[in-house]
């Protein structure tokens, strides 16, 4: 099957909804769940998104904690009910702002290409972080269901078929003609 046409097939908003209800599930585990177990010199800590978040905060790294929160929290949470908001918005009927919708459909979609962030992160760390007895990073559980999660929305952005924001010629109202 050529993959390029592949998203084409499956496009329908219910599908797309089906997928985000399906995101949202997964997020919990994701939240809830350890992402990450770090070892160093006999101390280990596993730590969830949030708690990894508070954690680097406190060590002073408040700009990777912010892009942590922002990437692993703020993005999915915004992804989801913007994809909400669009679905809502179609399901009510042609929507009469068609070009704002459009653009955050088109927010949502470039956002999504950034979305796996944490997940290679928390696997180039689990990779390069292996100092013997010094220090040992595992990811855990949580990662696999944010990593779901993020699959999912992804999946639901490509399902979500943008054209139906825009009035057909059918749909429009008739202009009266002037002279």
């Amino acid at each position: 099957m050529n993959l390029r046409l592949s998203p084409v097939l499956f496009r329908s908003n219910s599908t797309a909804a089906a997928l985000a209800v399906a995101a949202a599930v997964m997020l919990v585990p994701a939240n809830l769940l350890p992402v990450l177990s770090t070892e160093t010199s006999g101390y280990s800590r596993s730590d969830t998104i949030f708690s990894g978040t508070v954690e680097l905060w406190r060590q002073g790294l408040w700009a990777i904690a912010a892009i942590v929160f922002t990437a692993s929290i703020c993005i999915p949470a915004v992804k989801l009910v913007g994809l909400g908001w669009l679905l809502l918005s179609v399901r009510r009927g042609v929507p009469r702002d068609s070009r704002r919708l459009t653009r955050t459909f088109a927010v949502i979609d470039f956002v999504g290409r950034w979305s796996m962030l944490d997940v290679f992160l928390a696997a180039f760390l689990s990779g390069l972080v292996q100092f013997g007895e010094f220090s040992t990073v595992q990811a855990r559980s949580g990662i696999v269901a944010f990593a779901a999660a993020v699959v999912l929305t992804v999946l639901a952005t490509n399902a979500f078929d943008p054209r139906v924001l825009w009035p057909t010629q059918a749909q429009a109202s008739p202009r009266s003609f002037q002279p």
